[in-house]
C-alpha cells in the first residue's frame, strides 16, 4: 500500500518541511517532491496508517495545512491527499491541487 502525505504553509520553507518529514520518517522507504514554494509532497511505501495518520494530525495541530491519501499507486494516494487538503484549505484554484 502507498501512502501520501501533502503539506502546505506559506511561511514554512520547503527546506524545514522536508526535514521534519525525513526525521519522522528515517527508517521508512520514502519520496520526496517540492511542487511549489509553500508545498511538500511525500510519498510512503509499506507504511501502517496509524502512523500517516499520526503524523497528518501532529501537523494539523502546528497549523500546517496537511492532506493524507492511501491507495494501490501513488496518484491514488495522491488524489485522496489533494482532496483532503483542498477541503481543509481551499486551495482547489492552485495548479498543483487542480491538476489531474
Amino acid at each position: 500500500m502507498m501512502g501520501c502525505l501533502v503539506l502546505y504553509h506559506r511561511t514554512i520553507t520547503s527546506l524545514t518541511k522536508i526535514m521534519i518529514l525525513r526525521a519522522m520518517f528515517h527508517e521508512e522507504d520514502f519520496e520526496i517532491h517540492v511542487v511549489e514554494a509553500a508545498t511538500v509532497i511525500m510519498y510512503l511505501w509499506n507504511v501502517d496508517k496509524e502512523s500517516i495518520l499520526q503524523a497528518a494530525l501532529i501537523f494539523e495541530t502546528e497549523n500546517i495545512n496537511t492532506g493524507f491519501g492511501f491507495g494501490d499507486c501513488k496518484m491514488d494516494a495522491l488524489d485522496e491527499a489533494r482532496m483532503i487538503l483542498s477541503q481543509s484549505t481551499k486551495l482547489s484554484t492552485t495548479s498543483w491541487a487542480a491538476a489531474k
